[in-house]
């Protein structure tokens, strides 16, 4: 297995839009009862992906009820990603912060956390702090692809090709090494950065 890139780590070391599970910055379960969240410990430790979205209009398209934004996925240092994603709808872009969030900027970067689920649905809500934007969904393997569910069982238009796709993308999601027909819950989060240095424990990319 190659070297995980500094773009890639876990913790210490279109798409996905409002129909899924909303995380707020605390504890359903425990809100109110004294419980910090920054002592909080996930139970699988997360893993995060850093990747500069870039604006591509050539990309766009519209159906009947959904108008959709196309984006070139690239590393940080501007090299592009081998990955099936090209576009995303309004409200993945709101999640990811890309659109009308980018204020005129042609490029986003992003830093995306995946934060595993063993109990599944019925998991602990994530808490996370402000500015991180988070949703609840599953992973499931057909045939040569992944696809994102929402949390109600509803499919997403986010897959990723098991044969095609950079190892390093699909390490992240949980996709290289998902059985055909099994479910993988997580909760997805996201926020914005001004430079790589801003990820988490300082490290940059490259």
């Amino acid at each position: 297995m190659r070297a995980m890139p500094s773009s890639l780590k876990t913790s210490g070391s279109d798409a996905l839009n409002g129909q899924a599970r909303s995380i707020t910055n605390g504890h359903a379960s425990n809100a109110g009862n004294g419980w910090d969240a920054a002592k909080w410990v996930p139970p699988v430790p997360p893993r995060f992906l850093v990747a500069l979205f870039r604006r591509d209009p050539s990309k766009d398209t519209r159906t009947d009820r959904r108008v959709f934004e196309g984006y070139q996925i690239c590393w940080p240092d501007g090299e592009p990603a081998s990955i099936s994603l090209e576009r995303f709808c309004q409200l993945g872009c709101r999640l990811l912060g890309l659109g009308k969030r980018m204020q005129g900027k042609e490029e986003q970067l992003v830093e995306m956390g995946v934060y595993p689920l063993p109990e599944g649905l019925e998991a602990p809500l994530t808490p996370t702090p402000p500015g991180v934007r988070c949703r609840r969904f599953y992973l499931m393997r057909e045939n040569g692809l992944a696809r994102v569910y929402f949390f109600n069982g509803s499919p997403t238009e986010v897959c990723f090709d098991i044969e095609h796709d950079d190892p390093r993308v699909l390490e992240w999601i949980g996709a290289s090494d998902l059985p055909l027909g099994e479910q993988r819950w997580f909760d997805f989060t996201a926020r914005t950065l001004e430079a790589p240095s801003e990820q988490r424990n300082g490290q940059t990319s490259g």
